[in-house]
């Protein structure tokens, strides 16, 4: 942090609000700025311009990967629905062999998209970086330092 009062006295501001503080370190700039002393944040990320690059080269890609995840899904939505099916059968007594049969070819359909989900996942995020994929996705969720720079950085 420096001398931030003499910096604010120097600039003549009293609110915090009115300076923005820049930098390209997300612990010994960013977030120390905002929560010690809740100055607006810009946090530089060089690694973002080929970031969305792939993105945009991958789109074909990503569209497989979303369209296998809904298919998942779908069957997901199916298994669950025959399984409360076959719950009303088996307390009926009625035989629900059918039913059974029905759901073990739901959860193998669904192992199968699962495999295929993950190595077009693997793919996709191998495009981004060998190691750790997108900067900020882990998977379909954002990453930590994505939720970082979300709750630090005001620009990026």
């Amino acid at each position: 942090g420096g001398n931030w009062k003499h910096l604010h006295s120097l600039m003549g501001i009293s609110a915090v609000d009115k300076l923005m503080y820049v930098g390209d370190h997300m612990y010994s700039d960013v977030l120390r700025a905002k929560r010690t002393l809740g100055w607006r944040t810009m946090l530089v990320v060089p690694e973002l311009d080929k970031q969305i690059d792939t993105a945009k080269q991958f789109t074909e890609m990503r569209d497989a990967m979303y369209e296998a995840r809904s298919r998942l899904y779908e069957l997901e939505a199916a298994l669950a629905s025959k399984e409360l099916e076959a719950l009303d059968v088996h307390e009926s007594g009625e035989s629900d062999a059918d039913l059974v049969a029905e759901n073990a070819k739901l959860a193998l359909m669904i192992k199968e998209v699962k495999d295929e989900l993950a190595d077009k996942v693997l793919a996709y995020h191998h495009k981004f970086h060998p190691t750790w994929g997108q900067l900020f996705k882990t998977g379909y969720q954002n990453s930590r330092f994505a939720q970082q720079v979300e709750d630090y950085a005001c620009l990026y």
